[in-house]
């Protein structure tokens, strides 16, 4: 009898396995049009290229061809690919101007500041950019102004959404409690918040301070920018996110708010403007310019995604010390590349990898200058990769800081004996059974745990101690875990100057002392398939598709994926919450 049910199970094994393997080569099929490169159209003299932008939109795609738009996620483009393209077009003859279509923009206040600084580089040639917008949503406006004109939709379901910053935070004790599950959350600094959503219902009053004052300057940052270009008083413009009383703003409020310009069917402002078939140019379809070879390079490096041990998954965005210090290894050895710029975009992580990476880029930067440009958050671990480097650029839009560490430790117990699982330990050794998630963690690895976060804590503060030239007493006054906006992290000499990614590369070039040169992206870009075929096909792919159906629920999804990070590695220099800017 077991021979056949165990004959029975194999057969069933086999026929799952053949058929998740149908499966995925009928998905990849159906991919097959989304992996052709798009063909680049004809382009005639006096073109108009529309720049229909929506979804995700990343720092960098790491692939040629993004393995996961349309089928598996919203994702199409990123920052690096938009800006190169602007760029491209602003030297074109036959690029008249630019028609800007934001749609449902999920991008951070970082990435639109370096594409609509690139919009404005386009603007200074003498070319136009006009905006339209149907239905547009806070990023989407915040990008169209940066427009010669802003035109709306005169339809009544068309409007504005203007809502502000910020965002809702899932805390899961209850939810945790009901079920038996409980996490020991350790922490260094007052305001290092990252366990509270399973430690706490709500947060902690130093950390609901420190946020507040954050998500302050980044409003205001905001609504200043909306203000400048768009030619309003800051005041008037406050008015409109909390005084105003409807929620969509209409067509007539839009025109007295002086939000838009004219209001206007787009079939009729693209004759308006003389736009045709023949001389429209998709965004999507307009290729990326080829970068020139020389003998003195920079290198920009995008480091993105949370500092973990290893991969969490085929096409994961996350930083880890093997990629990121074999990318840094290969720089190193070159002798074209003269100085280094690394795009740090991370909310932190294993303090451990960081502490690793941090070593390798000080090993670097005695052989050549390294830059820090951050992108939307630097924070935590963030921080802790950029702290010992030549020069910090932070976009004015920057999160960053969050000098602290925390472990979390979960457990089950309440929950196995609920259901009737015990477990029996038969182990040898004071701290055998130290990371058993049926067991509540005693006093005694609690204390042992304190000690680490202490060892690592200081370790931290000390690496920004010697990398940023203050004492300990001054880094204790900004570390305890509290984040900061751009302007207060200059105040507080955590950064050297607010700029973006072009900033920084001219400062490595000056650094370098090299007044020509040319620029080299890491990592390298892959082509998808190329990778499946070099063994790296595995049932990571699987998960990555599990993962990108649930994608919308973020919270739950982040945290899975912080609990994954945990799991093995408890001691954590990583974001109290995710924060978006």
């Amino acid at each position: 009898m077991k021979s056949k049910w165990f004959s029975l199970g194999c057969l069933t094994s086999v026929v799952i396995i053949i058929i998740m393997i149908f499966t995925m080569l009928l998905t990849f099929g159906s991919m097959g049009k989304g992996f052709k490169k798009p063909m680049p159209e004809k382009i005639v003299e006096g073109s108009w290229l529309r720049m229909d932008i929506g979804g995700i939109i990343v720092d960098y795609n790491e692939f040629e061809d993004n393995p996961f738009a349309g089928s598996f996620s919203t994702e199409k483009t990123s920052v690096h690919e938009i800006v190169h393209k602007i760029n491209k077009a602003a030297q074109d003859d036959k690029i008249k101007g630019i028609l800007l279509e934001p749609k449902f923009i999920t991008c951070g206040y970082a990435g639109l500041n370096e594409i609509m600084s690139a919009l404005e580089d386009f603007k200074s040639t003498g070319k136009e950019i006009h905006a339209y917008l149907d239905f547009g949503i806070d990023r989407d406006y915040f990008l169209s102004t940066v427009a010669d004109k802003i035109y709306l939709n005169p339809s009544a379901s068309a409007g504005i959404l203007l809502t502000g910053v910020g965002r809702g935070v899932l805390f899961y004790k209850d939810l945790l409690d009901k079920i038996g599950v409980e996490y020991t959350v350790i922490h260094a600094g007052k305001y290092k918040g990252a366990g509270e959503t399973f430690s706490r219902n709500e947060f902690s009053e130093p950390v609901r301070k420190n946020l507040d004052i954050l998500f302050s300057n980044l409003y205001n940052s905001i609504l200043t920018k909306i203000a400048q270009n768009r030619g309003i008083e800051l005041a008037e413009i406050t008015k409109i996110y909390e005084r105003r009383e409807e929620l969509v703003i209409n067509q007539e409020n839009a025109l007295n708010y002086k939000l838009v310009d004219e209001l206007s069917v787009k079939e009729d402002l693209y004759n308006e403007f003389g736009v045709t078939k023949k001389n429209l140019v998709s965004f999507s379809k307009y290729k990326q310019p080829k970068f020139k070879k020389s003998n003195s390079n920079i290198a920009v490096v995008y480091a993105q995604g949370g500092i973990v041990m290893q991969s969490q998954g085929f096409g994961a965005v996350n930083i880890t010390a093997a990629k990121l210090n074999k990318t840094l290894d290969k720089i190193e050895k070159d002798n074209e590349i003269k100085g280094v710029v690394i795009r740090v975009n991370s909310p932190g992580g294993s303090a451990l990898v960081s502490e690793m990476i941090l070593d390798r880029i000080k090993r670097l930067r005695k052989v050549k200058p390294v830059v820090i440009s951050m992108g939307n958050v630097a924070a935590s671990g963030g921080y802790y990769i950029s702290a010992e480097s030549d020069y910090i650029f932070a976009d004015p839009f920057t999160i960053t800081g969050s000098i602290g560490v925390v472990a979390m430790i979960p457990n089950i117990a309440k929950l196995s004996d609920n259901i009737g699982l015990h477990e029996q330990d038969i182990s040898k050794g004071k701290f055998a059974n130290a990371f058993s998630i049926y067991t509540k963690p005693d006093e005694s690895m609690i204390n042992s745990i304190r000690m680490s976060i202490k060892e690592t804590y200081l370790e931290f503060k000390q690496r920004v101690a010697d990398g940023r030239g203050i004492t300990l007493d001054e880094v204790e006054l900004i570390a305890q875990g509290q984040v900061w906006s751009a302007e207060d992290a200059l105040q507080n000499k955590l950064i050297d100057e607010t700029g973006m990614i072009s900033d920084a590369i001219k400062k490595a070039a000056e650094l370098s002392n090299i007044e020509e040169y040319t620029i080299k992206y890491y990592p390298k870009q892959k082509n998808f398939f190329e990778e499946i075929i070099k063994d790296k096909f595995d049932i990571d792919i699987a998960e990555t598709v599990i993962s990108n159906q649930i994608k919308e629920n973020r919270g739950i999804l982040r945290a899975w994926q912080l609990f994954k990070s945990i799991k093995n590695d408890p001691l954590q220099a990583v974001m109290p919450f995710e924060l978006e800017n």
